[in-house]
């Protein structure tokens, strides 16, 4: 993931989800792959898709999650900027 990506997390909004890694269907049952994303509480993403350039998330147990690993280290001001919009 971004390198800003961890800094930016904490002061925009949310919280940083999950600590640990993802499972993957690849490698055997409990494989997982290092990973940080960022939990916002309720649904956001229309907001985040709204935003130019779109950011993708998915929505579980009533929070946004937006995954990191997906995220270039390039579009972290954007992801930024699409964040607070969320606050």
């Amino acid at each position: 993931p971004g390198g800003a990506g961890y800094k930016f997390a904490g002061p925009v909004c949310g919280s940083i989800h999950p600590p640990g890694g993802v499972p993957v269907a690849v490698g055997g049952r409990g494989t997982t792959i290092p990973s940080i994303g960022i939990r916002i509480a309720g649904d956001r993403l229309a907001v985040l898709r709204s935003c130019n350039p779109p950011v993708v998330a998915r929505t579980r147990d009533g929070s946004t999650l937006l995954d990191l690993r997906t995220v270039d280290p390039g579009s972290d001001g954007a992801v930024a900027a699409a964040l607070r919009r969320c606050a």
